[in-house]
């Protein structure tokens, strides 16, 4: 039994220190999450499409063009001016490389059947241009760029000879730049597109207007903990698959050396644990009791349920132990003996 103790507090330390090592896991986790977190900047981005329609000469309007939100009479459409604005500050400095275009797309529809382009082209609009620099401020401002309506109606017209097309003119601004933050010890990058759509073959065109977007954010340092991390979490890793093994083999001893008799009381406490209550004290037998000693657990339980007293438990000794129910002056009782299994 002196052995049996010693094992069960070898057990009981074996968690603790289980315990203790995953505590100092999670611990240096979060630790080295917040150092990362430390390293940050913070950025602000920015961009806007703006237009202006101007017009052929005409009998209906006395301005030489119009602002955005009109429906526009197609055939007196004789260019969009167009202007894109794109800025993106940073709170620290960056090293970094720029290259930004304006393309256009022109998609053609069959009406009958949209489901596929049966003529696609492509146009540059303002050639791809490259710069470099260093600093917190990466901006790219685009005026005056000029969309001819005529020049894609044209192409349409051709096409109307053929079928009835549908056709969008996608314009197209790209920026697309990469930079690299000594704060941050890593490469800092966006590739960003700004549409801006044109109906072409309808008679009355609408608009819609890009809207302004605005976003604010945090580039954090590079995802990497060091060597101490990996050396760190590694030996508590060993620790811990040692802690467990040394557990389970405990554990096992334990089940191993446990006798047969102990195996049968455990077994009885546990699955009956409902109706057994355990005592501290001795049986003892009373003159003025009538004892009644049954075959067996099971009978004994037989009686429980008839009478709906519980079952009481005695350990007498680490040789016996006795399972009684008490009712009034009748004592109904059976005994275990660990010779009973040796």
């Amino acid at each position: 039994m002196k052995i049996r103790l010693k094992k069960k507090v070898k057990v009981v330390l074996y968690i603790i220190f289980i315990l203790a090592i995953i505590g100092c896991m999670a611990n240096t986790f979060f630790y080295g999450k917040k150092q990362i977190k430390k390293k940050r900047i913070t950025y602000s981005k920015e961009s806007s499409v703006n237009y202006v329609t101007y017009l052929k000469d005409n009998n209906h309007y006395s301005d030489q063009f119009l602002k955005d939100n009109y429906n526009y009479v197609a055939s007196l459409i004789d260019y969009f001016n167009v202007d894109f604005n794109y800025s993106y500050v940073l709170n620290d400095d960056i090293k970094y490389k720029l290259e930004y275009e304006v393309i256009a797309n022109l998609e053609v529809f069959d009406a009958d059947n949209k489901s596929k382009p049966i003529d696609t082209k492509e146009f540059t609009i303002y050639k791809k241009k490259t710069e470099t620099g260093t600093g917190q401020l990466i901006k790219v401002d685009l005026y005056n760029q000029i969309i001819k309506y005529d020049d894609y109606n044209k192409i349409i017209q051709e096409w109307k000879k053929e079928i009835t097309p549908e056709a969008t003119l996608k314009v197209r601004f790209k920026v697309n730049w990469k930079g690299y933050s000594n704060s941050l010890s890593r490469e800092v990058s966006e590739n960003y597109v700004k549409d801006f759509n044109i109906p072409i073959s309808d008679k009355i065109i609408t608009i819609s207007k890009p809207s302004t977007e605005k976003t604010n954010g945090m580039l954090y340092a590079k995802q990497t903990l060091g060597s101490w991390f990996l050396i760190t979490m590694g030996s508590f890793c060993i620790l811990l698959v040692i802690g467990f093994i040394g557990l389970i083999d405990t554990i096992i001893k334990i089940n191993k050396n446990r006798s047969k008799y102990e195996q049968e009381i455990n077994r009885i406490l546990r699955r009956f644990d409902r109706a057994i209550t355990e005592v501290k004290e001795q049986f003892i037998k009373y003159k003025d009791e009538n004892y009644i000693e049954v075959n067996n657990f099971m009978e004994l339980l037989d009686v429980h349920d008839n009478l709906n007293e519980p079952i009481i438990y005695y350990k007498n000794s680490n040789k016996s132990s006795i399972f009684a129910v008490r009712n009034n002056k009748d004592v109904y009782y059976v005994l275990i003996e660990r010779d009973e299994y040796e």
